[in-house]
């Protein structure tokens, strides 16, 4: 009986946010380091559920400005999904790099796996701004 209960709330989680109902999204998590007379800050976004998988993204910041960007979890359910995924995922990156913001352009071909990742990554760079 648990099992079933807590399968269904999983599949619960998928299928709202599949349908683009948000499902509360835990926070984000920061960890801090001082190097120097500057800190240097990893923050995890939280996990996004979509169709194919979770999609969270971890941020790197250094004396203000994100430096490093890394998809932490990419949806792995097929073999086209994951190529897609990692794709994308390398591109926004380092559009997110040049530009210090998540506005930018989602990457077609990889729209859902684009749209969490900007999620998790305003979380991430609002937990930075506090």
């Amino acid at each position: 009986m648990i099992g079933t209960v807590g399968a269904m709330g999983g599949l619960l989680a998928v299928k709202t946010s599949a349908h683009g109902l948000a499902p509360k999204e835990p926070p984000a998590t920061k960890n801090t380091y001082e190097v120097g007379s500057s800190a240097v800050m990893t923050v995890t976004g939280p996990p996004i559920a979509i169709t194919h998988g979770i999609v969270q993204v971890r941020i790197t910041v250094a004396n203000g400005r994100i430096v490093f960007v890394t998809a932490t979890s990419l949806p792995r359910d097929n073999d086209d999904s994951w190529a897609r995924s990692l794709i994308a995922a390398g591109i926004l990156g380092r559009e997110v790099v040049a530009t210090q913001s998540a506005r930018v352009d989602g990457v077609s071909g990889a729209t859902y796996t684009s749209k969490a990742y900007m999620t998790s990554l305003q979380a991430a760079i609002d937990a930075v701004k506090g």
